[in-house]
């Protein structure tokens, strides 16, 4: 199961400094004997090592105080913690169990054959250099005449030459006449000619003795490929075999899983118990989960089979690699749990949560400002999983042991359960009591939601469909366990955090609620128009045949401008935030611009335009909340609603009421572009180019349109963009194989993905932008546009026409009477007594956790009270608050006042919080959002 380096260094760092420094000296004496051996024995390995640049994998010092390989991109590690025993196991086990293959002789039936390795060996193909333990044993204890090992990564070979004797292994070798060939940076795919090779030096050359020390990809389709191949003189020297290399996620093999050898023969586990234990959970499953139950009585096993493994326990068998997935399951499933349960924390979405500098004068973020260093000195040490927990991640199945042992220790309110390998399932269903676990959670009033099959990149929609429905902040106070390493599953765990990270930052906290309830207020008395949730009246109109250019300000916009200025007159422009400019710049005006933050800042980038009367030529569309200020500065605002915030709960339920069903959007964040494609499709438009909708850069340096207000008049950037939001990370491109983007770009990618699949009618999108690829669109180069008649004859009047069946009229006169339902004394009262809730320091974890659960239970009753406005104020950040305090609270001891001493500091933080956003609220109900970006835009010297 999981290998990581956590596992095996100790939580003390000062005791792990100090074996590391112990070991220092032995891998600095290696190096340098190493070094000397080579040079005399094999020189060309002196020039690879000093010229190679590490890219993967490093050495580490276990606790054991021994040397182990660490792959430092994802924390994996090559052996167990004692690497020297697990080697010399595994070639004492290769003695008795050799596995070879004929040159020349007859031909059988099997794929893996075996024998005692004999004292005389004439060749032996080692697939796999690790630290070379294995090699130094081979050559003493064997004379072996040709000796060739296969390595395909060069990183291996320098962590061997830290690790291991090579002067002894070469030293011995030729005093032994063994001929040893390293194929560093090879796959072993050239065997054929390599064997041909062999046999022009001796024609006699027979049995060929193969030595599996890691599985690979690749390596294992060649090896498979030799072995089934025995007697086959022809075919093992064919050169012009391709070899094809794993590649499928459930085709994933670890390096060192079970049954590096292959001398394991597949035997039937399903015992009665576990036939008893099969039926049991197919019932449950018919009841709680039919879909699934349905699935797994059609499903066919595809690679790993469940089998009963040589000490007689379950596992998984994939048959075409002769791999076993675990060596021990019940010990690697309660090494798995025990460290979970006492490291919950170190793949926290929450625990770095940090404001840009533009927040600065926000409540909540100079709060969080305050909570940080207490939450880090506390929850990133020793920590553990609360009894209770209210949301739990866990990606991977497998036989599922683990899965059983965490829900009879724990209490799990939510429980995601990811599986994309229906193997796995299947087979767990013989060996984990997910009947009891299903049973349990339905007597709890808890949840399970099986997210089984595909490959793991829906995972985030998946989960954002539970969270969005109660509260992104909800994500504060979730865990996360990866049960195994697979490449596929774990690009789509990486994806998810980073994703979630986003949400989280965009999730909506006490100022977004303050300011979002003003601004809202304000759009409606100022007569701001609000779309109709019903197209009925006007879904047929001609207008809507028009085409809609989408402008974003990636950088390939810079290359587009002469193509939209050619159809300017035939389609209708949107422009995307702060592409506005960069039109402005090239004399294009749109039609529409758009914008989704609700803060101040939108203001500073617009008025970098300084033409008054081509803004007022603009119409804008936003949602509820938009800055007073910004929607000013146009022709007209047009609105709809956002699910999920505070100002929505407010004023949409107020205006329903009143016969005003108004348009909510669900997918309309994270960046602008999101809520145009939502808001264009939710309008009834069916044709759609977007351009600069990058959502990526091939340069890092050219991140957004030069015309745009990102870039000064001397073409310098405004700010360090590098700095502020990293480098980025690979994706597939529209035009071009590669492409670079950052999280916050790729969840845009995903929700625009979603919204266009879930349309609900045939719309096409076609994708003229050189970036990121966007499933449900086409490639467009923008020279190879062809406009169909849209059958509009005055573009400007029709447009109009439509608008003014889309849109409520003014309803100025609501505003007021909608707000006043909220009662200014009611919300001081129930101020007062959370007040009274938070007011005792806890003194043990039973307070603790009893005064969460009152705050939870007083703010569920403030929540159906329309007239306290004290939920929709406070509710995100209660979420937020409540999380970090179950952490704490869920480690609180009898042992340790630490906890207890760091949840009294946060409560009284959050105390101050409450007492701060109370006072504010009621001197400036009103009160817009103040937030500058000035400072960007100083004059360049």
């Amino acid at each position: 199961m999981l290998k990581y380096i956590n596992y095996q260094i100790l939580d003390n760092n000062d005791q792990q400094e100090a074996l590391e420094k112990q070991v220092s000296v032995t891998i600095g004496r290696n190096i340098r004997q190493n070094i000397d051996a080579f040079r005399q024995h094999i020189p060309s390995l002196v020039g690879i090592i000093n010229d190679h640049e590490v890219q993967q994998y490093s050495l580490f010092c276990t606790k054991d105080a021994e040397l182990n390989i660490v792959d430092f991109a994802t924390g994996r590690v090559f052996y167990q913690s004692t690497a020297k025993l697990e080697v010399m196991a595994e070639v004492q086990d290769y003695y008795s169990h050799a596995a070879y293959f004929n040159l020349q002789g007859q031909k059988d039936d099997l794929t893996w054959r075996h024998q005692a390795l004999p004292a005389k060996v004439d060749v032996l193909l080692v697939f796999g250099l690790g630290l070379g333990y294995h090699l130094n044993e081979l050559v003493m204890n064997s004379h072996i005449r040709y000796l060739v090992v296969y390595e395909p990564n060069v990183d291996i070979l320098l962590c061997s030459a830290q690790a291991n004797n090579w002067q002894q292994l070469l030293d011995t070798a030729t005093s032994m006449g063994t001929h040893i060939f390293l194929q560093i940076g090879s796959d072993a795919t050239a065997v054929p000619a390599e064997l041909a090779e062999l046999l022009e030096f001796d024609q006699t050359l027979d049995k060929i003795f193969v030595y599996r020390h890691q599985f690979h990809p690749m390596m294992d389709d060649v090896i498979r490929y030799l072995l089934q191949h025995s007697g086959d003189k022809y075919a093992l020297t064919n050169t012009g075999h391709q070899f094809t290399e794993y590649k499928d996620y459930a085709d994933y093999v670890s390096e060192r899983a079970g049954n590096l050898l292959g001398h394991y023969k597949p035997q039937d586990y399903k015992t009665e118990h576990a036939h008893a234990l099969y039926n049991a959970n197919m019932e449950a499953l018919q009841k709680f989960y039919p879909k699934v139950h349905k699935a797994m009585l059609e499903h066919k096993t595809r690679a790993w089979q469940l089998v009963s493994d040589p000490q007689g326990n379950p596992n998984l068998y994939h048959q075409k690699r002769n791999a076993l997935f675990h060596k021990d399951l019940e010990a690697e499933s309660a090494e798995l749990v025990e460290y979970f349960v006492n490291h919950p924390f170190k793949d926290d979405v929450v625990l770095n949560q940090r404001a840009s500098s533009k927040y600065k004068s926000y409540l909540h973020f100079s709060k969080i400002a305050e909570l940080q260093p207490l939450i880090d000195k506390a929850l990133n040490q020793q920590s553990q999983l609360p009894a209770m927990v209210n949301t739990l991640i866990i990606f991977g199945v497998a036989l599922g042991k683990h899965i059983e042992w965490l829900t009879e220790q724990h209490q799990i309110k939510n429980l995601f359960i990811c599986e994309p390998n229906l193997d796995f399932f299947a087979a767990s269903l013989w060996v984990t009591d997910w009947a009891g676990i299903f049973a349990k959670a339905d007597d709890a009033e808890g949840r399970i939601y099986l997210n089984l099959g595909g490959d793991g990149s829906h995972y985030f929609y998946d989960l954002m469909a539970q969270f969005y429905q109660i509260g992104a902040y909800s994500i504060a106070d979730t865990y996360m366990l990866s049960t195994y390493f697979n490449i596929g599953m774990q690009k789509a765990i990486s994806d998810l955090r980073s994703e979630l990270k986003v949400v989280l930052a965009l999730g909506e906290y006490y100022d977004h609620a303050r300011f979002g309830i003003a601004h809202t207020h304000h759009s409606i008395f100022s007569g701001q128009r609000f779309l109709q949730h019903s197209n009925a009246g006007y879904k047929n109109h001609v207008a809507l045949n028009l085409p809609v250019f989408v402008v974003g300000n990636g950088p390939s916009l810079d290359h587009c401008f002469d193509y939209i200025k050619e159809y300017r007159d035939q389609v209708i422009v949107i422009s995307c935030g702060t592409a506005l400019r960069s039109l402005h710049r090239n004399g294009i005006q749109p039609d529409f611009h758009a914008e989704i933050e609700q803060n101040r800042a939108t203001f500073d980038w617009i008025t970098q335009i300084d033409d008054t009367d081509y803004l007022k030529g603009i119409r804008l569309l936003s949602v509820n909340g938009i800055h007073p200020d910004t929607a000013a500065l146009f022709k007209e605002t047009l609105l709809c609603f956002k699910d999920g915030e505070a100002s929505t709960y407010v004023f949409h339920n107020g205006l329903k009421k009143r016969g005003f069903n108004v348009a909510s959007l669900a997918y309309a964040y994270p960046t602008v572009t999101n809520l145009v494609m939502n808001y264009a499709i939710k309008l009834g438009f069916k044709h759609f180019y977007l351009f600069g909708v990058d959502l990526g850069f091939i340069d890092i340096n050219q991140h957004h349109s030069q015309h745009s207000a990102y870039y000064k008049a001397d073409g310098s950037q405004v700010y360090n963009y590098q700095a502020r939001h990293g480098g980025g990370v690979p994706s597939t491109g529209n035009f071009r194989p590669m492409v670079y983007t950052k999280p916050e770009f790729d969840v845009s990618r995903k929700l625009l993905e979603q919204a266009i699949s879930k349309a609900g009618r045939k719309i096409e999108v076609y994708n003229c932008s050189d970036g990121v690829r966007i499933k449900g669109t086409i490639a467009l180069q923008p020279e190879n546009i062809l406009l169909e008649a849209s059958g509009v004859n005055d573009k400007e009047a029709e447009l109009a026409e439509m608008l003014n069946s889309a849109y409520f009229p003014t309803f100025p006169e609501l505003a007021e009477s909608i707000y006043t339902q909220f009662d200014p004394v009611v919300f001081e009262s129930s101020m007062q007594q959370w007040q009274g809730i938070l007011q005792q320091d806890a003194e043990n974890k039973e307070d603790a956790t009893a005064l969460i659960e009152k705050q939870w239970q007083f703010l569920r009753k403030r929540a159906v009270k329309d007239n306290d406005i004290t939920f929709c104020l406070f509710h995100g950040s209660a979420n937020y608050m409540a999380g970090v305090l179950t952490k704490l609270a869920a480690n609180i001891t009898e042992d340790s006042s630490e906890f207890l001493q760091t949840f009294n500091q946060v409560l009284a933080v959050w105390r101050g919080y409450l007492l701060d956003g109370q006072t504010y609220y009621m001197q400036e109900p009103f009160k817009f959002d103040g937030v500058s970006v000035q400072y960007l835009f100083k004059p360049v010297i």
